[in-house]
């Protein structure tokens, strides 16, 4: 597992590396801008040390494949959403670590829904910034979820409430806009939307697409070059 996770997270970060270069490329290198100025004022990246947070609703799909794993439960897809609230560094312009806090937005309470009792996360998050428009996101790390799912038995369909302890290797794709495309006078807040697969084993899958907002701020000045 931790080959497959040192392999994903170097595809997502040459991905996002390949992407700004591409951006160079196509917007041309010349002229009397420093690289590391933004053309537009769209996005903040004068400040020493980086920071944001976030909070994205969440709606996502728990698919199980093993009704063993999951007390009998019925081979199906159940229903949740739940509000994931994110705390963010920028380690360098192209890759950033954030960590994540689940608050359930919906209880298992009629068959075909889930609950999300609590959700944690870690990820390392490569990031692209396409023609200092958005940014592409691409976090890959680590999550550690309780569920709490409503069906009905597979073999005589009887009612049933199961309780799950989720943990995998989690993965997805974000694009996030900042409001200073519209008016460069507003304050450094992103629009957010993406879709992510938050649990995946031979028992079951979870995944979903989120949209939310985020708020950018950082204090210190870079060291002259």
């Amino acid at each position: 597992m931790k080959r497959v996770l040192a392999l994903m997270l170097l595809s997502a970060f040459t991905a996002s590396v390949h992407a700004q270069g591409l951006m160079k490329s196509v917007g041309g290198g010349g002229g009397g801008e420093s690289s590391g100025e933004s053309s537009t004022g769209s996005f903040d990246d004068d400040k020493k040390y980086q920071f944001y947070v976030g909070a994205d609703l969440q709606n996502s799909k728990l698919s199980i494949s093993d009704s063993g794993s999951y007390s009998g439960l019925n081979n199906t897809s159940y229903d949740s959403k739940f509000w994931d609230v994110r705390l963010g560094y920028r380690l360098f312009k192209a890759i950033g670590i954030e960590a994540h806090y689940g608050i359930p937005d919906q209880d298992a309470d009629s068959p075909g829904r889930y609950k999300e009792r609590h959700y944690y996360a870690a990820f390392a998050v490569p990031t692209a910034n396409v023609f200092d428009l958005f940014e592409i996101a691409f976090p890959l790390g680590y999550t550690n979820a309780g569920v709490t799912v409503n069906g009905a038995t597979a073999d005589t369909g009887a009612p049933v409430t199961v309780e799950k302890h989720l943990n995998s290797i989690a993965y997805g794709a974000n694009l996030e806009v900042p409001v200073r495309v519209f008016w460069r006078a507003l304050p450094d807040f992103r629009l957010t939307g993406g879709g992510m697969v938050y649990y995946q084993r031979s028992d079951a899958r979870e995944y979903g697409f989120h949209f939310g907002l985020r708020y950018d701020f950082g204090f210190g000045t870079p060291a002259s070059s």
